[in-house]
């Protein structure tokens, strides 16, 4: 989930109600990782963060995170 999308919202608010509503946790991307963005996030239980610009590999380890249960 990219922090900052087009539209009303951003991506916080999108993941926070994709997890509320269907439980369904992401993986931010984003180049915004200070603490004030990552506490505002904590109630979409993120499963990790690949910060922007992020390279293949960076993408990979999240997502092994994902396949681990985390």
């Amino acid at each position: 989930m990219d922090i900052n999308i087009r539209g009303e919202r951003d991506g916080i608010s999108a993941a926070i109600e994709i997890y509320e509503l269907l439980g369904v946790r992401s993986i931010f991307a984003t180049a915004y990782g200070n603490p004030e963005t990552v506490k505002r996030a904590a109630p979409a239980h993120p499963i990790g963060w690949v910060k922007k610009p992020f390279e293949a590999e960076d993408l990979k380890s999240a997502l092994r995170q994902v396949l681990k249960g985390n």
